[in-house]
């Protein structure tokens, strides 16, 4: 597998490379009244609609309110609905082995189990390989009122 790699809250992250559509820095948004905590807000990106999720939200912590980039995720379902993750700061593309990969520890809390799928240590560090094709099926899920 190939991973982006990005930091939020000073915690290092991956993402399948072949589920992304693009990293946009500074990203402009607005933000929607009454919208579900893991809501940032919305962003206009060449006419469409892209909703951006807090990670930090979704892991149960709180936000950062100085991330201003997100990574924009090619659309998952037939629809035109577009997800992108607000995030600190990109980082570089690094190749994993799946034999490299560990299962998540059993002492993460709910939103690590749908929100992480394993870990990797990569020049020394920690790096946890966000499952956001599971974040996604939730959070659409949760929107049209169906139960996971």
């Amino acid at each position: 597998m190939r991973g982006l790699s990005f930091f939020d809250r000073d915690e290092f992250y991956t993402v399948d490379v072949t589920l992304v559509q693009k990293v946009v820095r500074n990203i402009a948004y607005t933000r929607v009244p009454a919208a579900p905590g893991v809501v940032v807000g919305i962003a206009n990106l060449k006419g469409g609609v892209v909703t951006l999720l807090s990670l930090a939200n979704l892991l149960g912590c709180d936000s950062n309110k100085n991330a201003a980039d997100a990574i924009v995720f090619k659309p998952l379902t037939d629809g035109n609905d577009q997800m992108g993750l607000l995030i600190d700061k990109p980082g570089q593309l690094i190749d994993i082995n799946d034999s490299e990969i560990l299962p998540p520890p059993g002492t993460t809390h709910d939103a690590d189990n749908f929100c992480v799928s394993g870990m990797i240590e990569y020049d020394g560090i920690i790096c946890r390989i966000i499952n956001i094709e599971s974040i996604i099926d939730r959070f659409l899920q949760n929107e049209t009122g169906s139960s996971t």
